[in-house]
C-alpha cells in the first residue's frame, strides 16, 4: 500500500494488490484480536474494483467487546487509536514512518453491528450497481479537486451519497 499523506486526499486507479493487502491484514488482525473477532471485511473504495480510491486500506472489524486488551494489542502492533469517531465506531490507524496513512481499521463492538453491516451493504451495493459506483467515483474526484489537503471536508462531502446508497441497499435487501 502506498498510503496517503496525513490529512490529504489522493485517488488512484484500482489495484489488484489491494485485495492481497487486505488478506494479509485480515490474517494479522485475526492473530492480534483472536477470539474477540466476529467478522472482518474489506470496505471502502479499495474494495470496489470499478472505481478509483485512496491507496489506503479500510477494514471493518466486528468484535465481541472493545476491552482494554484490544487497545493494547492494536497499539503493540503499530496502530494508533483515534477514539470513537461515530456512535459505536472506533478507529485505529496504521501509518508508516513518513506519517502516511496505510490502513484505517474501523472496529465495531457487537452492540453496534448494524453500523458494521451498513458498511458492508454499501460496499456490496456499489459492487453490483456499477452506475452508482461511477456516480460515487465522479463525486470523489470532484471532492478531491476541491479538498486535496482537507480529508475531513472530503469525507463530509460524501455523507449524503453514502446515506442515499445505504437507504437503497437496505430497501434492496428486504
Amino acid at each position: 500500500m502506498k498510503g496517503v499523506p496525513r490529512h490529504c486526499v489522493v485517488l488512484e486507479e484500482h489495484s489488484e494488490e489491494w485485495k492481497s493487502e487486505f488478506e494479509i491484514t485480515r490474517t494479522l488482525l485475526l492473530e492480534i484480536l483472536d477470539t474477540n473477532v466476529l467478522d472482518i471485511q474489506h470496505v471502502g473504495s479499495t474494495a470496489i474494483e470499478s472505481i478509483k480510491a485512496k491507496p489506503m486500506l479500510d477494514v471493518a472489524v466486528l468484535v465481541k467487546s472493545m476491552d482494554e486488551v484490544l487497545y493494547e494489542k492494536m497499539k503493540a502492533n503499530g496502530y494508533t487509536y483515534y477514539n470513537e469517531v461515530a456512535q459505536g465506531h472506533h478507529l485505529f490507524i496504521l501509518r508508516d514512518e513518513n506519517e502516511r496513512s496505510l490502513q484505517h481499521v474501523h472496529c465495531y463492538p457487537e452492540t453496534a453491528c448494524s453500523s458494521f453491516e451498513e458498511q458492508v451493504r454499501f460496499r456490496d451495493f456499489l459492487r453490483i450497481h456499477v452506475e452508482y459506483a461511477r456516480e460515487y467515483e465522479k463525486l470523489k474526484l470532484e471532492l478531491c479537486e476541491m479538498y486535496s489537503d482537507d480529508r475531513e471536508s472530503y469525507t463530509a462531502g460524501k455523507r449524503a451519497f453514502f446515506d442515499k446508497i445505504a437507504e437503497l441497499a437496505l430497501r434492496e435487501n428486504k
